[in-house]
């Protein structure tokens, strides 16, 4: 139990803290030595409870976390998007997901069932790249470049044969994706698959979220994708815009 209690403490400090810690942080907090709080970081790392930026090396919860809670959502932004979530879903019948960046990876927080038999979607706490498919390279081209730059020094893995993995293509499609203002992949990660997803911003496009989706190229490709496409940017501004609202009030 006392083995216990110290790993459940250094995620509370982590979980309480408003930023990353380092590991000298958390064991002077806690009143550890130093070498025992390494001991007990190393462990909640190889079991993805705490995640560690390998820029900086300060640490934060891990992904994980989210992942065994799997219904996790975030008070606010799920309770606002939801409710348009569920309406886009019934004009497209096309499974709709809401997403945000963790760490270096996007993570599923909500999804809305679509109405086809055959279906393409993340679970909730669900954990995906940013580097492939359009949900997370929507959030990617949004991230301050710094940002972007750590994460496509990790390293861009193959998923597909259309998985952009050259970081020149990478910078230049998060580029196209700002001007544009919505993502696209077509097969990226998924064979036969085609996505879109359009950002959720706020003052001055900051992002706070994505709304995604992905179905079979039988039913959405490029050259169909419009009238979707207007559907599930409209529905992001008009969340964005009640967020904006929310936060004013």
């Amino acid at each position: 139990m006392n083995t216990l209690d110290k790993a459940l403490r250094i995620l509370t400090l982590l979980g309480e803290s408003q930023g990353e810690l380092s590991a000298a942080e958390i064991a002077r907090s806690l009143g550890l030595p130093r070498s025992t709080a390494y001991r007990y970081i190393l462990t909640l790392k190889s079991q993805g409870l705490v995640e560690e930026d390998l820029g900086t090396g300060r640490l934060r919860l891990g992904a994980r976390l989210l992942q065994l809670a799997g219904g996790v959502r975030r008070r606010g932004l799920v309770e606002v998007a939801l409710p348009q979530m569920e309406r886009l879903v019934a004009e497209t019948g096309e499974t709709v997901i809401l997403a945000e960046v963790h760490g270096t990876s996007g993570i599923c927080l909500e999804r809305v069932e679509g109405h086809h038999a055959l279906r393409v979607s993340h679970e909730r706490g669900a954990i995906f790249p940013l580097h492939a498919g359009a949900t997370g390279k929507v959030l990617l081209a949004y991230l301050p470049r710094e940002d972007q730059e750590r994460i496509i020094a990790q390293g861009l893995p193959r998923f597909t044969a259309t998985t952009i993995t050259d970081p020149g293509e990478l910078r230049a499609e998060l580029a196209t994706i700002r001007r544009r203002g919505y993502a696209e992949s077509d097969g990226e990660v998924i064979p036969y698959t085609y996505g879109l997803a359009a950002p959720i911003l706020t003052g001055g496009d900051r992002i706070v979220a994505a709304l995604g989706a992905s179905a079979p190229t039988t039913r959405v490709d490029a050259k169909s994708k419009g009238p979707f496409l207007k559907e599930l940017s409209t529905t992001a501004r008009a969340i964005a815009r009640e967020l904006v609202g929310q936060d004013a009030n």
